[in-house]
């Protein structure tokens, strides 16, 4: 059992039964918000200073290619979508394998999580098989987004 609590952070909860601090702890066990508030009591935990930060819920990114990471900055001459389907789907993607599909996924994943994103909606349209559609699953699961 884990625990740990983020002390005099500045907390945007979303939820107006939890409420908006300037400056309160958030108590952590495991993966579950226990606590959230003033001056919270916990005695043996992990302490983060959270003094000039601001706490709020995962981000969600209702949509993104997470397959295409490693493809981050190619592309940007293209001058529309018609370039985009030619030259992504019409080469790029041909050259993809399982492998390729992992990494992406997983790589992409994880660069959200470090972004503040928790939740992502995986246009995940280069699936040729059911190979390939499991890898792609597995590297989701594998990053804990």
């Amino acid at each position: 059992m884990k625990r740990i609590l983020i002390q005099h952070a500045n907390i945007l909860s979303m939820d107006p039964g939890v409420g908006d601090f300037d400056d309160a702890d958030i108590l952590i066990e495991d993966d579950k918000i226990l606590a959230v508030g003033p001056n919270i009591e916990a005695g043996d935990t992990e302490v983060v200073d959270g003094r000039g930060r601001i706490v709020t819920p995962g981000l969600v990114n209702a949509h993104i290619h997470t397959w295409e990471y490693q493809l981050r900055g190619i592309g940007s001459d293209w001058v529309g979508f018609r370039d985009y389907v030619a030259n992504m789907h019409g080469n790029l993607a041909t050259r993809y394998g399982v492998r390729d599909v992992y990494l992406g996924n997983l790589l992409g994943s994880l660069n959200q999580l470090r972004n503040g994103t928790t939740t992502i909606v995986d246009w995940c349209h280069i699936l040729r098989d059911a190979e390939m559609t499991d890898t792609a699953i597995d590297a989701l699961e594998a990053s804990g987004i």
